[in-house]
């Protein structure tokens, strides 16, 4: 039997059907937490300080939403604007992303003094939320997306969460002042999604917004992904179309934001990139609700890439104004799952495979050592992703958040 770190655990979740973040374990299982951490999993309780019963019911680590904007664009228009928005319906946003079971959350873009105060305030327990991974600001081509586009009415929020450039040495420098500011990964915008034709256009009526813009240069692009590197930071790049995602990957990117959205995958280059670079494809499915017509498109590539064998981490591309945070991470999953993916691998998706690709190697597992973020539901998502709408405890850092 392992060994338990205490001899009397704070909480032990007894007699539930666990997934643990990479398989379904057999039989009821018994899952002990003490000091935040997971001390014990197998078939008999341990003695605890508190207990819950799951009766069966089912147990997974806590969901990771590897893309999405916490701070509100569209509001943030000076200092005390964003400060009124930390201190006001953040909150609200937060306890929701709780309540629907995701437990840590990648902000990728977000205006970087602003998002990095807001992961230092949930740290020390000034914020009740998820656990917090930050970009920063993205890196950008003058004149294009997002700086023109979504920020395009808003210079403040402009200047603080992009840094546009074409100098490859002032990106460099740039990737250096992150570095030291603590950033978690570097953001690099390469082109603006939703291409509408010859020059590259972004619309999105819902928005409000028809602006032509450029691609960063190979140059500029390449620099900011090699000095990432050196500075041990993973690039993660925003990409729409099939050449673009090959270019990214060529130079040595991470990962991928959005991927191959508005044309079939027709080139096994990317799946080879992929492979090679260890690199993550983020399929952010639920922006489907902007432009449906992509439906058929995004599925097909998202299941040819599962099925390749690539890691694609659960990513959402929530942002303020446009439907609840939380809720837009099962929207997401129930498009994995009509995409084709098998509710198993989904879960994966959300948990173990999010987790590997954040580089946190204490999430998204349950098994001893590790942080104890944990969700329990009634219904059974192995066979129906939409079960998870139905969790009825969270429990992040060892402690009940949600219930």
């Amino acid at each position: 039997m392992p060994q338990r770190e205490s001899p009397v655990d704070d909480l032990v979740v007894s007699n539930a059907r666990v997934f643990d973040g990479t398989k379904l374990l057999d039989q009821l299982q018994s899952v002990g937490i003490a000091k935040g951490r997971i001390t014990f999993v197998g078939p008999s309780a341990t003695p605890a300080r508190k207990e819950i019963d799951a009766a069966g019911r089912f147990l997974m680590p806590g969901l990771i939403d590897c893309h999405l904007h916490l701070l509100n664009m569209w509001t943030a228009l000076d200092e005390a604007s964003m400060a009124a928005d930390i201190n006001g319906e953040l909150k609200t946003r937060l306890r929701a992303l709780l309540e629907a079971g995701v437990t840590t959350v990648k902000s990728v873009g977000d205006s970087e003094d602003d998002i990095l105060r807001v992961r230092e305030m949930l740290a020390a327990g000034e914020l009740v939320g998820p656990r917090l991974y930050a970009t920063g600001g993205a890196f950008a081509a003058p004149g294009s997306h997002p700086g023109t586009t979504v920020y395009g009415k808003n210079p403040w929020i402009r200047n603080r969460a992009t840094f546009e450039t074409d100098s490859p040495q002032q990106a460099r420098e740039e990737v250096r002042r992150k570095a030291e500011h603590r950033v978690d990964a570097i953001k690099i915008v390469h082109q603006g999604g939703c291409k509408h034709g010859d020059p590259y256009f972004f619309r999105v009526a819902s928005l409000g917004i028809d602006v032509q813009i450029l691609r960063l240069e190979r140059a500029v692009l390449e620099a900011i992904i090699d000095e990432s590197h050196k500075r041990g930071l993973k690039a993660t790049v925003h990409t729409v179309d099939e050449h673009t995602a090959i270019e990214a990957l060529e130079a040595g990117a991470d990962g991928l934001e959005h991927g191959v959205i508005d044309e079939p995958l027709t080139d096994d280059r990317i799946i080879e990139l992929l492979l090679r670079n260890h690199a993550s494809y983020v399929p952010t499915l639920w922006l489907i609700a902007f432009d449906e017509k992509t439906a058929a498109t995004r599925y097909s590539n998202l299941k040819r890439i599962v099925e390749a064998g690539v890691r694609v981490p659960m990513g959402t591309d929530t942002f303020c104004g446009f439907g609840r945070f939380g809720e837009i991470a099962h929207i997401e999953m129930e498009h994995y799952e009509r995409a084709g993916i098998q509710p198993l691998r989904i879960l994966k998706m959300a948990t173990s495979e999010a987790a590997e690709h954040l580089g946190a190697n204490d999430l998204g597992t349950i098994a001893p050592g590790k942080l104890a973020d944990l969700i329990l539901m009634d219904g059974d998502p192995v066979t129906n992703i939409s079960a998870l709408r139905g969790i009825s405890t969270v429990i992040k850092n060892g402690e009940i958040v949600s219930a």
